[in-house]
Order: C-alpha cells, then sequence, then structure tokens
C-alpha cells in the first residue's frame, strides 16, 4: 500500500508537488471473488477560491485526479462527502467572497435572487449542477478509464432535496445514486433537506466485488448493520464540520468501525472532506480499516486531519 501526502500550492492553475511520504506493506486477507481492487481516496481540502468559476472547480478535480491517478492506475477514487454542493454556488461567488459570515452571505444572495429559503436557492440550481457535474465526473472517469465516487451534491426528485452521492463508471455514465438518510440539524433546519430511502441503499459492484456506501451521520445507525451485513467493502463519506478533536476521534469510532464489526465485511474506508468555506469548516481522519473477527484493526490513517491527503489501497 503506498501513502501519499499532497499540499497543493494552488487551486489556481499550478500543478501539485507530489511527496512520498511513507511505503508501507501489509498482508491482507483476500476478497471474496480473488480478483483485486485497487482503490484510492481523496482527501480533499475544500477553499472558496475553488468556486470562482466553473473552469476553477473543474481544474480543482481535474488536479485530485492527477494526484489520485499517479500512482498508476486504479479501479475507484473516492471522493468525500459535499463537494459536489459547492459547484452549485459558483454563479454567487462574489459575494461568497466577501468574507462575511454565512447568515450574511445568505441574506445578500436572497436579496439578489429574490428567493425565500436556501431550499429553494438549491432546488433552482439542482438540474443544471447535476448536468455540469456529470459531464465533469463522467469526462475524467471516462478518460481515467475509473470508477469514481464523486462525493456528494443537493439534487431534487420533485419538490424534494436531497444529500446524493453519485458514482461513475469508466465508460463516463452514472452507475448509481444514493441520497443520505439520516440528516444533521443544519440539513434538515436550515437546507431544508429530505431524507432518502433507508430501501434504496442496495450499493454497487465493481470486479465481482460488493461495495455498501454512507453518508457520514448514517453511519452512526445501527439499521445498517443488517442492510449492509454481507460484501467485500464498506465506505463512509464525510463531512465533518467541526475541528478534529480528540472527542471527536473517539466519535469517529462509533461510526464505521462500530458498525463493521457486527457483519461479515472484512474492510471499511472512511473518506473525509477537510478545508474551509465561508465561516464553515471540515476536519476528519480518513481511514482504511479491516475487520479482524470482530475487532476493529486499522491498516492506515491519514497523516493530517486538515488537508488534502491522497491513501491508496490494492484490496488482494
Amino acid at each position: 500500500m503506498n501513502t501519499l501526502t499532497i499540499r497543493p500550492s494552488s487551486f489556481r492553475g499550478k500543478v501539485f508537488i507530489y511527496t512520498a511520504l511513507l511505503l508501507l506493506t501489509v498482508n491482507l486477507p483476500a476478497l471474496t471473488s480473488g480478483e483485486k481492487l485497487e482503490t484510492v481516496i481523496v482527501q480533499f481540502e475544500m477553499s472558496a477560491g475553488i468556486v470562482r468559476s466553473r473552469e476553477a472547480y473543474a481544474l480543482a478535480m481535474e488536479e485530485a485526479m492527477v494526484a489520485a491517478m499517479d500512482g498508476g492506475r486504479a479501479d475507484l477514487v473516492i471522493f468525500p462527502e459535499y463537494i459536489g454542493v459547492f459547484s452549485a454556488l459558483i454563479p454567487w461567488y462574489d459575494i461568497l467572497a466577501s468574507g462575511k459570515p454565512f447568515e450574511e452571505v445568505w441574506f445578500a444572495v436572497s436579496r439578489e435572487t429574490g428567493l425565500q429559503s436556501i431550499k429553494d436557492l438549491f432546488i433552482s440550481r439542482a438540474a443544471d449542477n447535476d448536468a455540469f457535474l456529470n459531464s465533469l465526473w463522467g469526462d475524467l472517469a471516462r478518460r481515467y478509464n475509473v470508477y469514481i465516487l464523486s462525493g456528494t451534491r443537493f439534487n431534487t426528485e420533485g419538490n424534494r432535496l436531497y444529500n446524493q452521492a453519485v458514482v461513475y463508471s469508466p465508460d463516463g455514465e452514472v452507475f448509481y445514486r444514493q441520497n443520505k438518510y439520516f440528516l444533521t440539524d443544519f440539513e434538515t433546519d436550515i437546507v431544508g433537506l429530505n431524507s432518502g430511502d433507508i430501501d434504496e441503499t442496495d450499493g454497487f459492484d465493481i470486479k465481482d466485488h460488493h461495495i455498501n456506501l454512507t453518508i457520514c451521520r448514517d453511519t452512526f445507525l445501527k439499521e445498517w448493520e443488517i442492510i449492509h451485513h454481507e460484501g467485500d467493502l464498506w465506505i463512509d463519506i464525510k463531512a465533518n464540520g467541526v475541528e478534529y478533536t480528540e472527542d471527536q476521534e473517539a466519535l469517529f469510532t462509533r461510526a464505521l468501525p462500530a458498525r463493521l464489526i457486527k457483519t461479515d465485511v472484512p474492510y471499511g474506508i472512511t473518506a473525509c472532506l477537510t478545508g474551509d468555506f465561508l465561516d464553515l469548516l471540515w476536519e476528519g481522519e480518513s481511514s482504511i480499516i479491516y475487520n479482524d473477527k470482530g475487532k476493529v484493526r486499522y491498516i492506515e490513517t491519514s497523516d493530517e486531519d486538515d488537508s488534502f491527503e491522497i491513501m491508496r489501497e490494492t484490496f488482494p
């Protein structure tokens, strides 16, 4: 397994400088089909400059993919929760870049658009943003010949707004969608999101390996121990919106590690968003874990909890 930590000098057209920090070989038990599954985790770092234009946003994702594929090929590249939400806000970058608190920014956007709620704003942007992201991620998946779990975006079904994860196949098409079920207070009270259907969370298959998916807070629910009892890999994508303190580190152990040991799924991946935007911030430790007969063993964790990092694992 190769772990590569990356410090992007800028999201303004500069190429990332890669520094290889650690090379570690781990003997892992084989997955059920015996065919290797090469996986890359992108611990993405958000900043306001990424949404100054669609070109800047696309460039940031392109640079992240260049970093992800730097070690060779992969079957699946994993991005964290929320990164597709930010692209919906590109038309109001000048207001977003003002440095004002979230409430003042929303007031300015509301006055400009005439929209009465944040939910209305994201509903009005959902179809166009979804089409933009489908074009962007579909092109990246096709050019790099890889499956991409593109984090989440806010998407609509009628007048309902969901926090939705989207996976793309190597042919550039949407391969799988899943809506978040267990929402935070911010998502319900401020954004006005709706809960997804917990029964529509079947997961997806790559190279005959079944992959289960949960989105951040979802992973705390014990119901998933039944829904995702079987499979080869369980992925949890997160946007942890507080500082990653010792208390938060302990809280993380009550998410995927606590769920995984109650199942027959051998491996788990947590992929975290980092960075800041407006007066919001995200921190968290990405990890790869092994369910060792009901005990969690950490194969690798990210070196930092507040910056861009790439982690790789080839499951034999």
